[in-house]
């Protein structure tokens, strides 16, 4: 073989130090590229690793809320109906009618088609009834507070015209759609997910259980028909025929009744001004009292004037609505705002009488205290009073329940208590376990061998054994 020249070997040189630099460089870029790689493995691993931690986190509280709703779900599915109660729904809405006094004409179901795979129903009915605006009001308002869940979703109205007979209401065309549930038990097919230690845990949440149990409830509003307001959709130039429509007592003996009320809202006014303006406590306290029973009487004088209907003319009517029954609505609604310079001694002093109170039974006691310091608890942000302040309140509400508890018709007549498991108590001659819903609004708490304790609204009360 030919002896390469000088030139030859400096280029075979120079060729050979290229490819291995360039070989060099592509190894140096591929494993760069493989570590990226492995570095972006590595970041999504640790992703991953963090969201299941977070969700490994949230299992006990997790946990928790769905022992607490599995608990509570029978209580959540009473205010829906049952099959049995739809099926006679028809039954329901012509007893609403009757009671409000609208023409129902038809009721016609808008869903037929139903999945049992659910575990809602939705059931959806359209009404079609003739009434007065007062009356298709009331009939509205039975089914928002009736005791089980019916949604008024939608309605529509048709002004009526008036009649040759001027002294008749008129009588309004409506259309309005009626929306509730019904809970399917065997729905889905799914078998519920299985949680460690349950029983256990279960019995640790007791009082959690019961509290969101209490707090189930469907909100009620109490309609009060008409209030000497006018039906809208008439022409309010028609109204001078209200007086002929609505005869009832002779005009001098309405305004002797308004008169009469009126006269005791402005002393009722009177009395709680000079209470605010005193500062002598034991003044401002009988008072206070004062106003409190005249305003109790008022209340059921004036309520009987309007279930009766003894004020019918239209100008008098609005006068005894926005001057008493506006008026009197407002002393509970709105107490004065007004600081009465109630001290922090006297605030520890009424705190200290409700708690001795409560504890010895006194119930009356520390609800009649309360009363008197009533009006004066209306503390500015930031002022140290009102922390006192809500105390008391807390003791009145817890007080006012408590009388509450004591008028119910609970007659214990047995307990069984078991070192494991939930203890049993027989009340009016019925067995209930402990957490068990005795009625709407009361539960029965710990049971002991001479008491049992109960949850009622909230508050927790103890019974002894008969």
């Amino acid at each position: 073989m030919a002896q390469l020249s000088e030139k030859q070997l400096i280029l075979v040189f120079l060729l050979s130090g290229a490819l291995v630099s360039g070989l060099s460089f592509g190894g140096v870029y591929y494993t760069k590229g493989m570590i990226q790689e492995e570095q972006e493995k590595i970041q999504s691993v640790d992703r991953q690793i963090k969201q299941a931690e977070a969700k490994k986190a949230r299992i006990p509280g997790d946990e928790e809320d769905v022992i607490v709703l599995r608990e509570n779900l029978t209580e959540y599915v009473k205010i829906l109906p049952e099959a049995a109660e739809l099926t006679d729904f028809a039954r329901t809405v012509t007893s609403f009618a009757q009671s409000s006094g609208v023409a129902l004409s038809s009721m016609t179901p808008v869903n037929k088609a139903r999945s049992r795979r659910s575990a809602f129903s939705n059931f959806t009915y359209r009404l079609n009834f003739k009434g007065t605006l007062w009356q298709f009001m009331k009939f509205m308002n039975l089914f928002e507070s009736y005791k089980r869940f019916v949604k008024v979703t939608d309605f529509k109205l048709e002004a009526g015209k008036a009649g040759k007979d001027q002294t008749q209401e008129i009588v309004h065309k409506f259309t309005m759609t009626v929306q509730t549930y019904v809970y399917n038990k065997t729905a889905g097919g799914k078998k519920a997910v299985q949680i460690p230690g349950y029983e256990k845990k279960k019995a640790r949440l007791r009082e959690k259980i019961l509290r969101e149990r209490a707090n189930i409830n469907i909100e009620k509003y109490a309609f009060k028909g008409a209030r000497s307001r006018r039906d809208i959709f008439v022409d309010p130039r028609s109204e001078k025929i209200l007086d002929e429509r609505l005869k009832g007592l002779p005009r001098k003996e309405q305004e002797k009744i308004l008169a009469g009320l009126l006269s005791q809202v402005r002393e009722i006014q009177q009395l709680r001004k000079e209470a605010t303006d005193t500062k002598v406590i034991l003044i401002r306290y009988e008072l206070r009292r004062k106003a409190r029973k005249l305003l109790e009487a008022t209340k059921k004088k004036a309520e009987e004037v309007r279930e009766k209907e003894l004020i019918s003319n239209q100008s008098l009517n609005y006068r005894f609505q926005r001057e008493v029954l506006d008026v009197l609505d407002s002393f509970d609604k709105t107490p004065q705002q007004r600081d009465t310079g109630i001290s922090m001694e006297t605030l520890t002093s009424v705190e200290r009488f409700m708690i001795d109170a409560l504890f010895d039974g006194r119930l009356e006691d520390a609800v009649d205290r309360f009363a008197d310091v009533q009006q004066g608890l209306a503390f500015r942000k930031g002022d140290p009073r009102r922390e006192k302040a809500e105390r008391i309140r807390d003791l009145y509400r817890k007080a006012k329940i408590g009388m509450e508890f004591s008028r119910l018709p609970l007659q214990i007549t047995g307990t069984i208590v078991l070192d494991r498991g939930l203890s049993t108590a027989i009340i009016n001659g019925k067995t209930y376990q402990e957490g068990d819903a005795v009625d709407e609004e009361l539960f029965l708490g710990q049971v002991g061998e001479e008491w049992c304790e109960f949850l009622y609204k909230g508050v927790t009360l103890r019974k002894k054994t008969r």
